[in-house]
């Protein structure tokens, strides 16, 4: 008998949310992906047409990896910063642009919303935070406008020079990654807590950070204790999120309490 079909399998979705199953259902397919390619180390769909993703789509996918390479930063700064500030450093910026794209997108709800991230951004994290500061004032903060002043150019003349180590009409830079990190951490949260309600809720449901912070059946982290500690630490904005995904939790189980009360 296929899976889909035995009685008993179908009984236990019956109690999980549309939440829970829509996002069980797409790590079910991430896993049977990976499982089909695990002898592949790389690979690449191509397409013949050019794909265009609208806003939703553009910044659900956007989430998963901020959110990724947030965790990832913090930890590695907390590990060891200075073996491998060159690679936090660029990482930092890298959170920085994503995150503020993610709350320009779900503002603006383009239709062509990758196109438009490539053609009217790039990668001048200026321009995007002068276009987030028009829909929340927390963006014209003195510390962020004064790091992303030198970061106003499509191409990303100084983001490119701290990833590869040199570029053309750049001689040179300087950073402090401790004074990095606090704003980093001000545009990623803002970014997503400043969102509309509707729809911080249902990209924050599904995200790896809500996964990881609740202890959720989906997270799949090996040391959950030690991320949770280094998200925490030094980060004034780590408990609205906790709070945040608490409350989401609560209302999620509201939700299914009266979903499987109606079913019954």
């Amino acid at each position: 008998m296929c899976l889909w079909q035995d009685p008993s399998f179908l009984r236990s979705w019956a109690h999980r949310s549309r939440g829970e199953i829509v996002h069980c259902a797409l790590f079910t397919f991430l896993s049977l992906y990976t499982e089909a390619k695990e002898f592949c180390m790389l690979t690449r769909k191509p397409t013949s047409q050019p794909q265009e993703l609208d806003w939703f789509y553009f910044s659900a996918g956007l989430m998963h990896r901020v959110c990724s390479d947030y965790i990832a930063v913090r930890l590695l700064y907390a590990l060891e910063p200075l073996t491998t500030a060159m690679t936090i450093l660029p990482k930092m910026l890298d959170v920085i642009e994503k995150a503020l794209k993610v709350h320009v997108m779900v503002q603006t709800q383009t239709p062509t919303a990758l196109a438009d991230a490539q053609h009217s951004y790039g990668h001048n994290i200026e321009k995007l935070r002068a276009k987030c500061a028009t829909f929340e004032s927390a963006f014209d903060h003195q510390d962020i406008q004064a790091l992303t002043k030198s970061l106003n150019d499509k191409d990303g003349k100084l983001y490119q020079y701290f990833r590869y180590g040199s570029q053309k009409t750049t001689a040179g830079s300087y950073a402090n990654l401790a004074l990095l990190l606090p704003v980093m951490d001000r545009v990623f949260s803002n970014s997503l807590l400043l969102l509309p309600a509707e729809h911080r809720k249902l990209l924050l449901f599904c995200s790896s950070l809500k996964n990881l912070v609740t202890r959720s059946r989906f997270d799949h982290s090996r040391h959950p204790e030690q991320l949770i500690d280094v998200l925490a630490r030094d980060n004034p904005y780590f408990y609205k999120f906790k709070t945040l995904f608490e409350q989401l939790d609560e209302e999620n189980a509201v939700l299914a309490a009266k979903m499987h009360s109606v079913e019954t």
